[in-house]
């Protein structure tokens, strides 16, 4: 391609100098000669003409050089045919000469040379021509030649030169396009191995863009560190260019401070090893931190082995780092508050105690349930209970030191270790006991709660602390003992924290002890109902208040104070309240048989857990049926804090009890949040006045006040009023002086056994 273009300029630019000197050569000769409108005239005319044309329209450089050629040989011929003087003109030998250079060049050495021989034959013939007798020329010749030697000396000198001329002009033109065609050939080589270097440059960047790497080396001989990217992603991944990183001060500029130091601590093992894979962080461009796992190897100079530069790959880690942080977060944090989990908690725990055993120093376990919890979450969902949650973990993180750990232990408790309070146990205890009371007043605070509408909530915790040292306890017994605490703290009124003490231990043994003594009592018969008599205004007696009594193997009669919270937290109470319900509704099915005893009423305490089955006024309805009692004689004693817990649900299974003649009595009316919001509301039929407010009501104005208020109020709400735990004659006059016209206490009489209590109130009426 590229000889051809050569070619054809060079055909194109000789046809223009013809072009240029055959008008000055015609337009001489014109002048020198006067216009003559002979052939050869118009010959050359038409010959300058067809040329010019040519050059303006043809782009065929071959048809240009053989009319060139043709034409200049028949211009020559044409100029020595025409001869006045029979000598050879030199200027016609001359484009003969010419023409046969131009063959040479572009039709080779063969064509020009037989061109070369026949113009040399025709000069020949021409020599012989003109001295043929009477065609001798005028013109003196040089001495010893004649015409014919003449016009035979320049055909020789003519062969000699044009052979001389076309065999130099031809093997030029031939090596020149051999030199072109290998060029050629080579320069298409290059063409095809640089187009598939670039392929492969491309493919390789393709590549590595899709694994998110790139490939670099560095030259330790510049300062800056800068990498050479050879490939990949590295602006994507970093944000900077090179000329910015270089501008900051080099790659250590932009790896994350944490990983700096560790970075640079590593170069030393690099320069003495063949590589090293690390891992670290990078601030990009856009202050994003990506993580980086490279893999970097050293380059050393084979004379010295001094390393010279370092090579390295690139893979951003970033998604895998992710995945592994959720996967931790996942096993080892609350995914609500964010918080240690337990199984994180026991391995923290794990390493608070040999750090105690190595340092000495007393570490601490402080063991924190929110109070009244559920309430929260029964009356206003649990989206209110998750939030308070994340609010009260954050306030927990903010008391402790960062070292500290605070952690959920499921639910609405947390566990938080404190860790090196003291080598003293006065002293850690003290700092156990400031950290405990901060925590107190800051969970203590109001908390807004964003559900439904806002409100403001208060809550409270109770602590439990336990202090450690070493391994002188496991991981189970501190988190046992503070557990203890904490059930102690809530036992002595919430709000508050309680250390760890030998005797919470001695309790919770009897508290495991009466749980399983629970599982077989109901089955052996040990439970038995003992009754305490109910009178009205002049002694009447008008009913019994049914006791439960455990006839323990080893520990005899215990009252209920001893095993109901445990009966209670483990659920034996559903059965033993179905069984108190059942044996209390067969004796009022025989004290109906009896003249003297068919009016008398018995009243039950009902738990709350027994309470809130879905079933419970089915139980009652059945029990009523299966035994023939009267549902009339039956009354259902409930705790205040019960009755108002849930008022509409309470209300809904009051009304089907009291459509069974069943009567709701509330037990300790005054202790709790008493309100004439939920009174109005619920379908009751008697308030009783608890005993911690008749104790004192002939001595204490403030209690005898409540008292009349109480008595008062349920007058106006058409409820009969009972005043429980009257001792003395004094409190019944007040009372009965004041609308209180039915009494329970010992003034009457103590609990005792069914058999007893017949024989002595009911046969003696």
């Amino acid at each position: 391609m590229a000889a051809e273009i050569w070619e054809r300029k060079l055909a194109r630019r000789l046809a223009w100098i013809t072009l240029f000197g055959g008008i000055a050569s015609w337009g001489i000769r014109q002048f020198r000669l006067g216009l003559m409108p002979d052939n050869f005239n118009w010959y050359l005319a038409g010959f300058l003409f067809v040329l010019f044309t040519l050059l303006l329209w043809s782009g065929r450089y071959r048809l240009l050089i053989a009319f060139l050629v043709i034409n200049m040989t028949l211009i020559a011929g044409w100029a020595l045919l025409n001869n006045v003087d029979d000598r050879p003109r030199p200027g016609a030998v001359m484009l003969l000469m010419t023409a046969n250079i131009f063959s040479a060049a572009y039709y080779g050495f063969r064509l020009s040379f037989v061109m070369t021989l026949i113009d040399t034959a025709v000069l020949i013939f021409l020599g012989y021509y003109f001295t043929r007798p009477g065609n001798t020329g005028p013109l003196p010749l040089p001495a010893g030649f004649t015409p014919f030697t003449n016009w035979l000396s320049t055909a020789v000198g003519f062969l000699t030169m044009s052979i001389l001329c076309v065999s130099v002009v031809s093997y030029a033109v031939s090596r020149l396009k051999h030199s072109f065609n290998q060029m050629r050939n080579l320069l298409a080589e290059t063409l095809e191995q640089k187009t598939a270097l670039e392929e492969k440059e491309r493919l390789l960047k393709l590549f590595t863009e899709l694994s998110s790497d790139y490939v670099y080396q560095v030259d330790l001989a510049q300062p800056d560190l800068v990498p050479e990217v050879f490939a990949g992603s590295f602006e994507r991944i970093t944000g900077y260019t090179l000329d910015d990183l270089r501008r900051r001060g080099g790659w250590m500029s932009i790896v994350h401070p944490e990983d700096r130091t560790r970075l640079e601590k590593q170069v030393p093992r690099l320069l003495e090893g063949p590589g090293l894979i690390s891992e670290y962080r990078i601030l990009s461009a856009t202050d994003k931190t990506v993580w980086l796992r490279d893999h970097v190897k050293t380059l050393r100079d084979e004379k010295t082995g001094a390393v010279t530069k370092l090579i390295g790959a690139v893979h951003d880690i970033t998604e895998s780092k992710s995945a592994e942080q959720q996967i931790e977060n996942l096993a080892f944090y609350d995914p609500l508050t964010a918080l240690p989990n337990r199984r994180l908690l026991l391995d923290r725990l794990e390493q608070a105690l040999a750090l105690s055993a190595r340092t000495k120093f007393f570490g601490a376990i402080l063991f924190i349930d929110l109070d009244h919890f559920k309430n929260l979450n029964d009356t206003r969902g649990h989206e209110a209970g998750d939030q308070l949650l994340i609010q009260q973990a954050r306030r927990l993180v903010r008391c402790v030191s960062e070292g500290d750990t605070v952690a959920r232990l499921g639910g609405d408790e947390f566990i938080t270790i404190l860790d090196e309070l003291s080598p003293d146990a006065e002293s850690a205890a003290a700092v156990a006991t400031d950290v405990a009371q901060r925590i107190i007043d800051a969970l203590g605070q109001p908390v807004s709660l964003t559900h439904r509408t806002m409100i403001d909530y208060e809550n409270t915790c109770s602590i439990g602390v336990a202090m450690f040292l070493g391994h002188e306890q496991t991981i189970d017994e501190v988190l046992r003992r503070a557990d203890l605490a904490m059930y102690q703290a809530k036992a002595d009124g919430r709000n508050l924290f309680r250390f760890f003490d030998p005797q919470m231990q001695k309790l919770l043994s009897e508290r495991l002890a009466v749980e399983e003594d629970l599982k077989h009592a109901l089955a052996q018969n040990q439970f038995s109902l003992y009754l305490q008599p109910k009178v009205a205004t002049g002694g009447a007696l008008i009913g019994a208040e049914v006791l439960l009594r455990w006839q323990h193997p080893e520990k005899g009669l215990l009252s209920p104070i001893s095993f109901i919270a445990v009966a209670e937290r483990t659920g034996a109470i559903l059965d033993i309240g179905k069984w108190v319900l059942t044996e209390s509704c067969h004796l009022l099915r025989q004290w109906s048989q009896h003249e003297a005893s068919r009016h008398l009423k018995l009243s039950i305490n009902v738990s709350a857990r027994q309470f809130k089955q879905r079933d419970c006024g089915q139980v009652v309805r059945e029990t009523l049926s299966e035994t023939g009692a009267a549902g009339r004689l039956l009354e259902l004693e409930l705790t205040e804090s019960l009755a108002v817990e849930n008022v509409e649900e309470t209300a809904a299974k009051m009304k089907a009890m009291r459509e069974m003649g069943v009567g709701i009595a509330l037990d300790d009316f005054g202790t709790g949040h008493s309100s004439l919001a939920y009174l109005k509301r619920l379908p009751l039929t008697q308030l009783k006045i608890d005993q911690s407010f008749v104790r004192d009501i002939t001595t204490d104005a403030n209690d005898a006040i409540l008292v009349q208020t109480i008595i008062g109020m349920a007058h106006n709400l058409k409820l009969e009023v009972i005043a429980e735990g009257v001792e003395t004659q004094e409190q019944r006059e007040f009372l009965e002086k004041n609308g209180c016209h039915q009494f329970q206490g010992y003034l009457f009489g103590k609990p005792v056994s069914i058999e007893e209590f017949s024989k002595t109130y009911i046969r003696s009426e």
